[in-house]
């Protein structure tokens, strides 16, 4: 006996809705940030993967949930100056900045269910700390062993590396992501 099966467009789109259940969640979460603007969005499901979340908490946390935009910029810059004996000094200095930017950001919806998270929008730089001055080619620099004087002048600078990070932070912790 031979059984035959019918395949109506109902029976389609109900298997392609269970896949689609089936694959939401962390595999399809995104972040979109534009680290000159602070611009963006990060999907629920990368803060639910940092913080091991599931929907219920990120419901219950989002409002705590911050986003910082983290830069450490490594300098190679040399310092010239002229001896008190007259003859020119040089020193090469390994100089590391470290910038914290808070990032704006509100909870968004989704537009069919008022309460159901599906991320945060971000909106722009907040306040920034920075660690450290940034050497600029032709401004002062120390040029003695002392460290007292400024009386030399950065002549080269260039920068060996920099390393940026998204990050998430709720109650004290904070995740990268992205």
């Amino acid at each position: 006996m031979q059984l035959k099966t019918k395949v109506t467009s109902a029976g389609v789109f109900a298997a392609a809705a269970a896949a689609a259940v089936l694959t939401a969640g962390p595999a399809l979460a995104t972040v979109t940030f534009d680290p000159a603007a602070g611009t963006g969005f990060v999907g629920k499901g990368d803060v639910q993967t940092a913080f091991g979340w599931n929907n219920q908490q990120l419901q219950s946390n989002a409002s705590g949930v911050t986003l910082a935009y983290d830069t450490t910029t490594h300098y190679n810059a040399t310092c010239e100056w002229v001896t008190g004996a007259g003859t020119k000094g040089q020193k090469t200095h390994d100089i590391t900045l470290s910038r914290h930017s808070g990032v704006n950001s509100t909870v968004t919806y989704d537009a069919r269910v008022k309460t159901q998270i599906t991320g945060f929008t971000l909106k722009g730089f907040g306040d920034s700390t920075t660690d450290g001055t940034a050497p600029v080619e032709g401004q002062p620099c120390v040029g003695n062993d002392g460290g007292i004087n400024f009386n030399g002048t950065w002549t080269s600078v260039a920068i060996d590396s920099s390393t940026s990070v998204l990050s998430v932070a709720y109650g004290g912790t904070s995740v990268p992501i992205g």
